[in-house]
C-alpha cells in the first residue's frame, strides 16, 4: 500500500501502524474466546463482562487506524502498488495453507490453495475488498481533497458522519454503511485522515498526555454504557467500527502517536510496520484455524490465560512479519524482472 510522505516514513505513524495490527489480534481473541458482553454475564461474572469491554474499549479503534493513517498521507495510485497489493494477499493465501499443512492443521489440497490464492475477493476477508474499493477511488478523493479549503473539507466530513451515524449506526437502514464493513465507511475515514492533516496547524496541538487521556477516557465511557446497556437488557452493542464515539477514540489515539517523538528505535519500528498487514492475513483463511486452535491450547492449559494469550499475540505478529519478509523478497525479485520487461 503505497502513501506519500514529506520526506521520510514517521516513525511514530509506523508504530500506530504496529499498534493497530496488534489491536485487530487482541479483538479477534477477545470476540472469539469471550464472545459478546449480555445481562447473564454482567450478572453473573461482572468482573469478566468489564474485562471484556475494556477490551473491547482499547482494540476496537485498530482498523479505522489504520485507514486513517492512509487519509492522512495520501494514497497515490500505481499500477506497481496495486500489483503489490494482490499479490500479498494471494501469496499469502498460498502460504498459509502450506503453513496449516505443516503444523497439522490441514491437510494439502492444491484446489484449496489456489482458491485462496486466486479467489480472495469471494472467499476472503472483508477488508482486502473494502481497501481495493478505498484504492480505487483514491484518485478522485485527493483531486478533492486539494481543491478544497480546509472549512469545506471539514464540512464534508461532519455531513458524512452524520449521515453515517443516523442511517448506518442508529437506524441501520443504509446497507452502504454494513456496521462499517465497507469501502464506504472507509472514504470517510480516508477523508477524516485527510482533514487532520490539512487542519492539524491549529486545531490538533494537544500534548501526547491530553490526547492519550482522551482516547482512554472514551473507552471507559464505552466500558460504563455498555455494562449499563447489558444491566437493563438493552441490546444495542455500544461498539461499532462507525460509532461516533470510537470515530472520535480513533482520531484521539492516532493524534496521541503522531504528537510523540521517537529518537531511538527507528529502525526496528520501520522493519516490523512495513509487514505489519501480515498479521490479519497470517490469521486469515487456514490461519483462522492457527490462531483460534493456540488460543484455545493456552485458554484450557495454562495458568493466567490472559497474560499468555497476550505473549502469544506478540509472537504471532512476530512471526508473520518475519514471514512477510519472504514475500518482500519474491516481489522485489518479480517486479525488477517485471518492470525491466
Amino acid at each position: 500500500m503505497t502513501i506519500t510522505t514529506k520526506s521520510k516514513r514517521q516513525a511514530n505513524i509506523e508504530l500506530l501502524r504496529i499498534i493497530s495490527m496488534l489491536l485487530v489480534l487482541v479483538i479477534h481473541y477477545n470476540v472469539g474466546t469471550n464472545g459478546q458482553t449480555t445481562h447473564e454475564m454482567v450478572m453473573t461474572e461482572p468482573w469478566k463482562a468489564v474485562g471484556v469491554a475494556s477490551l473491547k474499549s482499547l482494540s476496537f479503534v485498530c482498523v479505522n487506524c489504520f485507514i486513517i493513517i492512509s487519509g492522512y498521507f495520501g494514497i497515490r495510485w500505481k499500477w506497481k502498488s496495486l500489483c503489490n497489493y494482490l499479490f500479498q494477499i494471494s501469496f499469502w493465501g498460498g502460504m498459509i495453507h502450506l503453513i496449516a499443512v505443516a503444523l497439522g492443521f490441514s491437510d494439502f489440497s492444491m484446489i484449496q490453495m489456489l482458491d485462496n490464492m486466486t479467489l480472495f475477493l469471494i472467499n476472503g476477508n472483508w477488508f482486502f475488498i473494502a481497501y481495493l474499493g478505498l484504492y480505487m477511488f483514491a484518485p478522485l478523493l485527493n483531486s478533492f481533497i486539494e481543491k478544497v479549503s480546509t472549512k469545506e473539507l471539514g464540512i464534508w466530513v461532519l455531513a458524512f458522519y452524520i449521515f453515517q451515524t443516523v442511517f448506518g449506526y442508529v437506524a441501520k437502514n443504509c446497507i452502504e454503511f454494513n456496521q462499517g464493513l465497507t469501502f464506504v465507511s472507509f472514504i470517510g475515514l480516508y477523508m477524516l485522515g485527510a482533514y487532520v492533516r490539512k487542519s492539524e496547524i491549529r486545531i490538533f496541538k494537544w500534548r501526547a498526555w491530553a490526547n492519550l487521556a482522551v482516547y482512554l477516557g472514551i473507552g471507559l465511557l464505552c466500558v460504563a454504557m455498555s455494562m449499563a446497556a447489558n444491566y437493563i437488557g438493552f441490546s444495542k452493542d455500544v461498539y461499532s467500527y462507525i460509532s461516533p464515539l470510537q470515530i472520535i477514540q480513533t482520531v484521539y489515539l492516532f493524534l496521541f502517536c503522531k504528537s510523540l517523538t521517537i529518537r531511538n528505535g527507528e529502525k526496528i519500528i520501520l522493519f516490523f510496520s512495513s509487514s505489519a498487514f501480515a498479521a490479519l492475513l497470517m490469521h486469515s483463511w487456514d490461519g483462522v484455524q492457527i490462531y483460534g486452535r493456540g488460543l484455545a491450547m493456552i485458554d484450557k492449559n495454562l495458568p493466567c490465560p490472559f497474560v499468555f494469550t497476550m505473549g502469544f499475540i506478540l509472537v504471532f505478529f512476530i512471526t508473520a512479519c518475519l514471514l512477510d519478509k519472504i514475500r518482500l523478497f519474491v516481489w522485489n525479485r518479480l517486479s525488477v524482472h517485471f518492470y525491466k520487461a
